[in-house]
């Protein structure tokens, strides 16, 4: 079975945690916090459910998202949180540069994480 916290999934974590840390100590990153947790909010959701598919679903280590199910999940993402949320929070705002950040978080996972073929940090057979 494949790890859950691969190189990648830890730096997406570290990251949001980094970004929240600054938000709560009131110094904010300008253009990190406005689009980095959303460019890695998809990838992180991602690996979390496909490791918990492999395991459990499937049952299969090598199993991967298709393309076309990581901009699903790209698009789901934007619906609720840019454009459903905003009506029901001031928390939520609807920016279309974290639409940009959602779906290019699924083209760098599917083509540095979850792309078999071709994967950053190739494990040993």
């Amino acid at each position: 079975m494949k790890k859950l916290f691969d190189p990648l999934f830890i730096t997406y974590g570290v990251t949001w945690c980094i970004i929240h840390l600054c938000r709560y100590l009131h110094q904010p990153i300008p253009v990190l916090n406005d689009h980095l947790t959303d460019l890695v909010a998809v990838p992180a959701m991602a690996h979390l459910s496909l490791h918990f598919i492999r395991r459990f679903i499937v049952c299969n280590a090598n199993y991967t998202y298709p393309l076309g199910y990581l901009l699903f999940m790209a698009g789901y993402t934007a619906v609720v949180f840019e454009w459903i949320m905003p009506h029901f929070s001031s928390r939520y705002t609807g920016d279309w540069w974290d639409v940009a950040a959602y779906f290019g978080g699924s083209f760098f996972y599917y083509y540095f994480h979850g792309n078999p073929s071709f994967h950053l940090f190739k494990q040993p057979i």
